[in-house]
């Protein structure tokens, strides 16, 4: 256990438009740029949640957005007028609850309406991007300052006691997937009317894992907690009813839990049309779809509160450090990883030996969009996680770090590095340069050739990490948690070491006592 560092801060990770415009497109199963023909990204299935459900071409972003009352439903909350609207069918809810992240923002943070990513994305928390701000937009820290934020988590944790949500003060990894509360400000700092507590996207069936909400603490004295609770509760699929106690009621009338009963939708607020009624009818099927269960819905989000103590294991790297190759063979770049759990953010980045177009920005996979490639969502933890396929690739040294995380801090990473030498008595270009090599092996083919590997690394650990980018914890209630990110630049990454250990680890959750719930499938 880790303990909280006052007035640590730490980057946010974020790309400018010119640096991912500059940057080749990644499509999968082609060499990454004309540039660089001996390095071809996998082609291993859908790069995103939507592109599984609705194919490679959607761009939620020419989807317009759709706002009723303080709700923001775009392109990727799966609602469904917009759905209608572009022919495609409601989706079945069939993946695993799988625990959450939430992130409180409440030092002071800009928004922009538009996400200057390699990826067409609407919405992302590490990104600072969302459809709630229509221009970029400075939110400020709410008053009272660190007795405020205190006071505000600890109400938080106990509203969502119940459910595998952990809740930060600190900023997790960007490739870690977390939602983000930012709190301050008045509803003018968003272009709301006078009383308006806050708004935020909704995401119908909660798969959207980086949405953003906005509280406003100076239009609303004295509810913060309350506000922030609803405002990300609708991040993950819920929508207002019409019962006081609950904290999803419209209007600040003290509700203090998400009800576990079937509420009538309320559209006192809103146009009366209900988004989200294939999801709510799973839970309460008797008010088909226009009645909610915000406690069980949650539920079929995150699951039961349980500690999870055991850290994600990178149980091989494929080739083994320290490998040799000769010009002209040929290797895949790919680790296994084990958890026993189902949610883990996973990282990969091209160290050494980068590819002359990718200098400039880097190149790296991982999850939570905001790397040059990406993961597919509710992908299986122990299916191979492939980043790059090395064809015939000029001589030199190559290096590679891939890192895994789970929600609650729990780390492991790894670096491998191969040499790739010339062929006896052949001389080869530099690294990262094409053309054909004196020993005859053609590196201007996209084709990769059958995958070589010498062996694979028994996981060893890399050693201590600098501890400037490690991980802190806060303490404080029941569902305390402290995260801390690093840059997208930031070749380290995250803390994934300890002096007592192999893993860092933050505050554990306390376990809950309800079972974990398996969505079920439409019908």
């Amino acid at each position: 256990m880790l303990t909280f560092v006052a007035g640590l801060s730490f980057a946010v990770a974020s790309l400018s438009l010119e640096d991912a415009a500059a940057a080749p497109r990644v499509v999968p199963g082609a060499p990454l740029s004309a540039n660089t023909p001996w390095a071809v990204a996998p082609d291993d299935g859908p790069r995103s949640h939507l592109e599984s459900l609705f194919g490679a071409d959607y761009d939620p972003t020419l989807v317009a957005p759709l706002r009723d009352g303080n709700l923001v439903y775009d392109g990727e909350s799966l609602a469904r007028s917009l759905l209608d609207q572009q022919g495609l069918p409601l989706p079945a809810l069939d993946h695993d609850p799988t625990a959450g992240i939430l992130y409180l923002a409440m030092d002071g943070i800009t928004l922009r309406p538009k996400c200057n990513g390699f990826h067409p994305q609407v919405a992302n928390a590490a990104l600072n991007c969302s459809p709630l701000v229509s221009k970029e937009t400075q939110f400020p820290k709410p008053p009272g300052g660190e007795n405020t934020k205190a006071v505000v988590l600890q109400k938080l944790q106990n509203y969502y006691e119940p459910f595998n949500l952990v809740i930060t003060t600190n900023r997790p990894p960007d490739y870690l997937p977390y939602t983000m509360a930012v709190i301050g400000g008045t509803s003018q700092n968003a272009g709301q009317s006078n009383g308006v507590c806050g708004i935020a996207n909704v995401a119908c069936d909660g798969a959207k894992r980086n949405h953003v909400s906005l509280s406003f603490p100076d239009s609303c004295v004295g509810v913060t907690a309350e506000v922030a609770a609803q405002e990300t509760a609708h991040n993950w699929g819920l929508e207002h009813t019409d019962v006081q106690q609950d904290l999803m009621y419209p209007f600040v009338a003290g509700g203090s839990s998400f009800r576990d009963d079937c509420m009538d939708i309320s559209h006192a607020t809103g146009s009366g049309v209900t988004q989200c009624t294939y999801v709510h009818e799973l839970y309460c099927p008797e008010g088909q779809g226009e009645q909610q269960n915000s406690h069980t819905e949650l539920l079929g989000v995150f699951g039961a509160r349980e500690a999870d103590t055991v850290a994600p294991e990178i149980l091989s790297v494929s080739p083994a450090d320290g490998t040799v190759f000769t010009v002209g063979e040929s290797f895949l770049v790919s680790a296994d990883i084990t958890d026993d759990k189902n949610m883990v953010g996973v990282k990969w980045s091209w160290i050494e030996g980068v590819p002359p177009d990718f200098v400039d920005t880097g190149y790296s996979r991982c999850t939570n969009d905001v790397c040059n490639d990406k993961y597919p969502a509710w992908r299986a933890v122990d299916d191979p996680w492939d980043f790059i396929q090395v064809t015939k690739p000029p001589a030199g040294t190559y290096s590679f770090k891939v890192e895994v995380m789970d929600a609650y801090g729990n780390a492991d990473s790894e670096t491998l590095t191969v040499t790739v030498v010339p062929a006896e008595g052949t001389t080869t270009g530099e690294p990262g340069t094409s053309g054909d090599t004196a020993s005859g092996g053609d590196t201007s083919t996209g084709e990769p050739d059958p995958t070589t590997s010498a062996g694979s690394s028994d996981g060893d650990d890399t050693g201590p990490v600098d501890p400037s980018g490690g991980v802190t914890s806060v303490t404080g209630g029941s569902g305390a948690t402290g995260l801390t990110g690093d840059s997208a630049g930031d070749d380290d990454g995250c803390n994934c070491r300890t002096e007592n250990g192999p893993r860092a680890s933050w505050l554990l959750l306390l376990a809950g006592l309800l079972p974990l719930r398996r969505r079920a499938r439409r019908g």
